[in-house]
């Protein structure tokens, strides 16, 4: 590569270093195999270059995308937890969360770092501390207790229903009870009424100041009243 007749090598090889971003040399650095003549030979992308281009190489895009394709066919960590997305080769999918990244450091070490993964990751370890019939107890517990709430819940709703049918019904008896002492009111004032109209004052026969006995009365020529006749 880039050698010249007589064995000499001009190579110049300038390789662009990133700027530094979150997840930046995730997967270390590269492995580098020495050859003949001063050169040198990336074990996991198969990239031979002079010694002096190792750090700069190392920095490179596709070296960093050789390390990732190194550690997902090795399944080494935190590639383990992720395969290569069947539609693009750009891209990788987590096993754990099921989500779709870019293969790239930076993408890896934010997914990993996220909410989603932390409580997805907590959860399988927790199942995989607890025995099988553990976890089928600690779910047959929480399945009881689902039943045993829903059934608090429906006797709390039984028992308000009772009481507000209570309260209706003890209302109704006092609107009731309001009518029938209004009526018996009515009734006793009625009564009242007769009863003082019966008891109006008469002055006995003969005692009045016409000196009406309560006889006969005769009738005159002119029509008007006379004197009555006694018996």
């Amino acid at each position: 590569m880039g050698k010249k007749e007589g064995g000499e090598s001009n190579e110049e090889e300038n390789y662009t270093v990133t700027k530094v971003k979150e997840g930046h040399n995730l997967l270390g650095s590269p492995t580098f195999k020495p050859l003949d003549i001063g050169r040198f030979k990336c074990v996991e992308t198969g990239h031979e270059l002079l010694a002096h281009a190792r750090d700069s190489y190392a920095q490179s895009k596709h070296c960093r995308l050789g390390l990732i394709d190194s550690a997902l066919a090795k399944k080494k960590p935190p590639l383990n937890m992720f395969i290569q997305d069947p539609v693009s080769r750009s891209k990788l999918k987590c096993k754990l969360t099921g989500v779709t990244i870019n293969k790239t450091e930076e993408h890896i070490w934010k997914h990993i770092n996220g909410k989603r993964f932390l409580n997805k990751l907590e959860k399988m370890e927790a199942e995989k501390e607890i025995p099988n019939g553990a976890l089928e107890k600690k779910g047959e517990e929480k399945e009881e207790k689902k039943k045993k709430k829903n059934k608090d819940d429906d006797l709390k709703k039984k028992k308000k229903n009772k009481e507000d049918g209570l309260k209706n019904v003890k209302k109704k008896k006092q609107e009731e009870n309001g009518m029938f002492i209004a009526e018996m009111e009515d009734s006793i004032g009625n009564d009242v009424d007769l009863e003082e109209e019966n008891e109006f004052w008469m002055p006995p026969v003969g005692d009045r100041w016409d000196h009406d006995d309560g006889g006969v009365r005769e009738i005159d020529g002119t029509g008007e009243e006379g004197i009555s006749l006694s018996s």
